[in-house]
């Protein structure tokens, strides 16, 4: 599509992306620069709790629609149109769509992505709870506001509803803190993530095949989230106090020091041991 043929939405809507200095930051641009129509685009830096990032879109919104873009996603180029022509179709009571993201990690496809109607959300700021977006959902939800999300089962990564990549993209520590938190949700009753559980198992398997630290990590903060005594903090989530975060560093310690193994002898292949107390027909 040539430029001049590229539709300008800038008097309908902006798009907001918070960071807090992610590696996937940039590319997060350039896939947002890459978009087939114009828009306002807005950077939120550094803004804490989560919920106060949110709060500063809905307060630095001029336009009738936003999309919420965090730094680790990466749209295909006829996403953020897709938002907008599908919001903008909508009836007046409608607050808010969600399409789904293929998450490269978990290989499916997760909600992640929404536009708002700014002139209804704003009536309903974002508070500084445990799970601020669906706090807010609720709220527009008992005052009469309908939230839409695209319906993702059996969806992939080139389906209509999938509007770019999540994940493509982990430390040990933010996939440690993503699944931990995922757990907790999950434990407070949030049926959304009931999915949960069956990652725990999918990861065990991968982890034993691959190896993967990226799998290993994610594995340990679902243990970390299913051992926590308190199930939910009083904030939201809040990059500044990640450094500190339950359990992580122990962690990091006893894989450095597992890698090291006793370090003697020569390494042998599984299938040379002369006694293996679980016996199998055949080794991996």
């Amino acid at each position: 599509m040539s430029d001049s043929a590229r539709p300008d939405f800038s008097d309908e809507l902006t798009v907001f992306v918070s960071t807090v200095g992610y590696p996937t930051f940039e590319n997060c641009l350039t896939h947002l620069r890459d978009q087939d129509c114009e828009f306002v685009l807005k950077v939120i830096e550094s803004v804490a709790p989560m919920s106060a990032a949110f709060q500063a879109m809905m307060d630095q919104c001029s336009t009738p629609y936003f999309v919420q873009v965090d730094e680790d996603m990466l749209l295909y180029p006829h996403a953020v149109r897709t938002l907008y022509d599908h919001i903008s179709r909508e009836g007046s009571q409608v607050a808010t769509i969600g399409y789904g993201l293929y998450d490269v990690h978990l290989e499916e496809v997760i909600y992640s992505l929404k536009v708002y109607r700014h002139s209804i959300v704003r009536q309903f700021p974002f508070r500084d709870v445990d799970g601020c977006e669906w706090d807010q959902v609720r709220r527009l939800r008992d005052s009469g506001y309908v939230d839409i999300r695209m319906p993702i089962d059996g969806a992939g990564r080139d389906s209509a509803v999938t509007l770019g990549l999540h994940g493509t993209h982990w430390t040990p520590r933010a996939v440690y803190i993503r699944y931990a938190m995922l757990e907790r949700k999950r434990r407070k009753g949030n049926r959304t993530h009931d999915w949960v559980v069956d990652t725990a198992a999918n990861l065990m398997k991968r982890f034993l095949e691959t190896r993967s630290e990226v799998d290993f990590y994610a594995l340990m903060g679902l243990c970390a989230g299913s051992l926590s005594d308190r199930l939910a903090t009083d904030h939201e989530r809040d990059y500044r106090s990640y450094e500190t975060t339950p359990g992580f560093d122990a962690l990091e310690r006893f894989v450095s020091e597992v890698r090291q193994a006793w370090g003697d002898g020569d390494a042998i292949d599984p299938k040379e041991c002369e006694i293996d107390a679980l016996r199998f027909d055949e080794v991996p």
